[in-house]
């Protein structure tokens, strides 16, 4: 999400795992399975849904009412169980204990007898409203649904997320994975983008019907709705969807997806379940992210050619290794390796000079940031999660992986990520853990590489004081 540090004056750490769910109470059970039905209603800018969750208690003890989470301005009507039977529930408008800037709907669900360890439950809720986004918390979250275009993220809780009225809570739920199916009804003329597979397409007099499930399990649901036109790739199974406008930038966003891929595959090696790419237009402001071989991604990169490496640097997410939950927040595992990645591309395409300049711009607006929050240069890269500055992981993240590459060579460096992935894909993977690998693969001591680096912050020193790379690795 290069070009998008924006999210982070909030969500530094939404997307990540972090041991706080006992923030308002005990751990709560994780949904496993969401079917949605989804109708859309754009001139009217509603959206009605019936959500049915797969639910297992993944906790340590029985719990009588669940807590779930939606967008303030969904209402829910109804709540029944898998027999069709209506469940008590209570529902308000909360601020979230942790950030208060931030309101949701809670809605509280009474079960009809206690949901035991291990067992599981099915729940049905149906609700409608609106969705206007968060842009008095969240500048990128314009979530909305109008004629123009519509958007539904978990970023404003379009579907019910099963937590507590706490952000923390939200992080938690955000850990577990859980498949769906999903069926979305829009007007005729428009067409749905989606990140999963698609299973059939219906079109009737005055509307058009979409079904798609889950290519594999994932923590995130994403829906965008649009007069979108759309590009196919078989071979590499690529799908680009785009606004009509944007056809020539399109074309671009496909080869350079082509392109980066077939480099990441030549030197990192293939993802172990490679499922496709698809790549969804966005309007600009409302924030690129990455899902399961799918990514949204602003228009920026359709219409200006000098942020096409925005599309390098999401598909570099697929060659992320799994961190460890307590240096999650610290973000060098995902944006850290996907800064440096899409660094290497541009290296590729435009060559050494265009790296250089690439990493120069991470040092300046590392620096730049350094002044304005002098905790920036005083907190080492493993410290990132405990302060909430995993966003300098696209940064100094990226220039320490840079300092590695450089240090190690470029053969030893892609085996060490090849390496990193086989070990580390399923098996979380922590900064110790690292560092045994780098050792082990380039057959030397990295100790005060590591400890200026990543562990320390005498790094910080040698970014503000411009030393060249040269020189740095020379130090090693």
């Amino acid at each position: 999400m290069k070009g998008t540090t924006v999210h982070y004056v909030l969500l530094s750490s939404f997307f990540c795992v972090f041991q706080l769910t006992a923030v308002m109470g005990t751990e709560l059970p994780a949904v496993t399975h969401y079917k949605l039905n989804v109708r859309f209603q754009l001139k009217e800018q509603r959206v009605g849904i019936v959500a049915t969750l797969s639910i297992k208690n993944t906790s340590a003890r029985s719990h009588s009412r669940l807590p779930f989470l939606l967008y303030r301005l969904l209402t829910v009507k109804q709540v029944h169980d898998l027999s069709g039977l209506s469940l008590p529930f209570k529902q308000d408008i909360v601020q979230l204990h942790d950030e208060p800037s931030l309101q949701a709907r809670e809605v509280v669900v009474d079960l009809r007898s206690p949901l035991k360890p291990r067992d599981s439950v099915t729940i049905m809720l149906s609700y409608d409203g609106f969705i206007f986004g968060y842009p008095e918390v969240m500048a990128y979250v314009k979530d909305r649904i109008d004629e123009n275009y519509s958007l539904l993220r978990p970023d404003t809780y379009a579907y019910p997320v099963l937590a507590g009225p706490t952000f923390a809570s939200v992080l938690a739920a955000n850990d577990t994975k859980f498949t769906y199916d999903m069926t979305v009804t829009v007007p005729k003329d428009y067409r749905v983008a989606h990140g999963g597979e698609t299973v059939d397409v219906r079109i009737d007099a005055d509307s058009s019907t979409f079904t798609f499930r889950s290519k594999l399990p994932t923590w995130r649901i994403d829906v965008a709705v649009a007069k979108f036109r759309v590009l196919n790739n078989p071979d590499d199974q690529l799908v680009v969807y785009h606004l009509p406008q944007d056809s020539v930038g399109a074309r671009s966003v496909m080869l350079a997806a082509r392109d980066v891929l077939s480099f990441y595959i030549d030197v990192f090696g293939r993802p172990t379940s490679y499922k496709g790419y698809t790549i969804i237009e966005i309007p600009d402001g409302w924030g690129s992210q990455a899902g399961d071989y799918y990514f949204l991604q602003t228009a920026a990169a359709f219409t200006d050619s000098l942020r096409i490496s925005e599309v390098y640097h999401e598909i570099a997410h697929s060659w992320n290794a799994t961190p460890a939950g307590d240096v999650q927040r610290c973000r060098f595992f995902d944006e850290g390796f996907a800064s440096f990645f899409e660094a290497l591309a541009i290296q590729r395409f435009d060559g050494e000079r265009a790296l250089q300049e690439d990493m120069e711009r991470s040092r300046s607006n590392f620096v730049q940031w350094g002044q304005y929050d002098p905790q920036v240069l005083n907190t080492p890269i493993a410290g990132y999660g405990l302060k909430e500055l995993g966003r300098h992981s696209y940064t100094k993240g990226a220039w320490s992986l840079y300092v590695l590459y450089r240090l190690v060579g470029e053969k030893t460096f892609a085996s060490i990520i090849r390496n990193m992935l086989n070990e580390f894909t399923t098996q979380p993977i922590d900064f110790k853990k690292f560092q045994n690998l780098c050792e082990r693969v380039a057959k030397r001591n990295l100790q005060k590489f590591f400890q200026e680096w990543i562990y320390g912050i005498e790094s910080s020193n040698l970014l503000v004081d411009k030393v060249p790379i040269a020189d740095i690795v020379a130090r090693y």
